[in-house]
């Protein structure tokens, strides 16, 4: 007689259940044990940072180039400025030079560098402490899809782009309407002076707002002259602060670092090749990139709102612009954005400069 097989249902089930856990938490090791792309962890237990990036990061023809040509206007003795703003374009453009340097240290500066001279104006106490909550106003469309507005405006600083609408009709609920510090690049002072060839319309959010500028073209401190003399936007003028160039130099290191990742992931090709997709000439980081980190260091608290892109919306929410500038690598930094808010721990550069980065949140 054939024997019987053992089937006895209450023995299958607690043994299909016991394969089922052990498969489980197999899986489970497996999982957790992995490393994901991109967030590989060093023996120190820390992300790992490639060090062929980080190196070919370190080269930017955009900002050897800006100084070249600033060099040049020095010994031209700056001959474009009108001769009562001479010497202090010259002032000006001496000192920026002079501080040309890669340091991510200066972090821990901006406290002195931004926020001081705006307390100082405003007259406020001199405590040499930071902010205690910053909203970084993109300009992104995608902020017509939310009303962020009283959010926005219950932050101790606001700090907006390039002179985007704030307050005005139906923009106030999805933007707000407090703005206390004006982020502009260069070419954008230079472009609202050259109106009146004042200041006046620079000063987008009052005269009571002060300007933060980087220098994209240092003759554009024929301008920063021009409006740190008040001209055309009346007595009493907040002060229009440049960017440290080593917060400069230290933007575009992280932009192109994290362009350079990105490039090699998503093509499979050698970094030394990224070059083939972005001209590098011309490559440069956003004014809100920049804005961001400056906030980082002047701020206990930073919420982002405007950042970001979606096939519906336009590139700015106060124009009809849709396309984006091929200068920037906007994919990169919404990256370093999610860095900043999920793992600041991994960012190159910013994690070895001995400053704490304070938490970030993106509204997306």
């Amino acid at each position: 007689m054939m024997k019987r097989q053992w089937s006895h249902p209450s023995c299958a089930l607690p043994l299909l259940v016991a394969v089922f856990l052990l498969l489980t938490f197999r899986c489970y090791v497996s999982q957790t044990t992995q490393q994901p792309p991109g967030r590989a962890d060093d023996a120190a237990g820390s992300y790992a940072v490639d060090a062929t990036l980080a190196e070919l990061a370190a080269v930017d023809p955009a900002a050897s180039a800006v100084l070249r040509d600033a060099e040049k206007l020095l010994e031209g003795n700056l001959t474009r400025a009108p001769p009562e703003r001479r010497d202090a374009a010259l002032r000006g453009l001496r000192d920026w030079l002079g501080r040309q340097r890669f340091e991510p240290g200066v972090m821990a500066e901006l406290v002195d560098l931004v926020k001081r001279p705006i307390d100082r104006y405003a007259g406020a106490r001199d405590d040499g402490r930071p902010y205690a909550s910053c909203a970084v106003v993109g300009n992104s469309g995608i902020l017509l899809a939310r009303e962020h507005g009283a959010l926005i405006d219950s932050h101790d600083l606001v700090v907006r782009l390039n002179n985007a609408p704030a307050g005005e009709g139906r923009f106030a609920r999805h933007v707000g309407a407090k703005t206390g510090l004006a982020f502009l690049n260069s070419n954008v002072l230079s472009r609202c002076t050259a109106r009146t060839a004042g200041c006046r319309y620079c000063r987008a959010y009052g005269g009571r707002v002060p300007i933060l500028t980087y220098m994209c073209n240092a003759a554009h401190f024929v301008e920063h002259a021009v409006c740190s003399a008040d001209e055309g936007a009346g007595a009493g003028a907040a002060p229009v602060i440049v960017t440290d160039p080593r917060l400069d130099a230290l933007c575009a290191r992280l932009v192109k670092y994290y362009s350079l990742r990105r490039f090699v992931r998503e093509t499979g090709r050698p970094a030394a090749e990224w070059g083939t997709r972005h001209e590098e000439g011309m490559f440069h980081y956003s004014s809100g990139m920049q804005a961001v980190v400056a906030a980082a260091g002047v701020c206990r608290r930073v919420s982002v709102f405007g950042f970001g892109k979606d096939p519906g919306a336009r590139h700015h929410y106060h124009t009809l612009q849709r396309g984006e500038l091929d200068l920037h690598d906007y994919e990169a930094e919404y990256e370093f954005y999610r860095d900043l808010e999920e793992r600041p721990e991994a960012i190159p550069f910013l994690r070895d400069s001995g400053f704490r980065l304070p938490p970030v949140v993106v509204y997306r």
